[in-house]
């Protein structure tokens, strides 16, 4: 589990979107984007690390869900923005 679970947790509670610094592997490079926290899934209770979710609402249609694993994910910031979760449409995760 990433050391910023707490913020993931507290972002979701306050409805507070996320600012989300992760290592993109197609673009070989940190990206640093404002988003919103949908879900933290493992598919293993033995695994200690697991898979989180986010909605980016400024990424192009088709590449809005964000499914990255702990070791991705450099650091998350809560941010002053909220959202409401009415206003998207999100694809069932599974």
């Amino acid at each position: 589990m990433l050391i910023d679970h707490d913020v993931f947790i507290q972002a979701v509670k306050t409805k507070s979107k996320i600012i989300l610094t992760f290592f993109s592997g197609q673009q070989s490079l940190y990206l640093t984007r404002l988003c919103v926290p949908i879900e933290f899934n493992r598919s293993d209770p033995e695994d200690i690390s697991g898979c989180y979710y986010f909605w980016d609402p400024e990424a192009e249609v088709g590449e809005r869900l964000l499914v990255l694993r702990t070791s991705e994910i450099a650091f998350m910031e809560l941010s002053d923005e909220t959202f409401d979760p009415a206003d998207y449409i999100i694809p069932e995760i599974r």
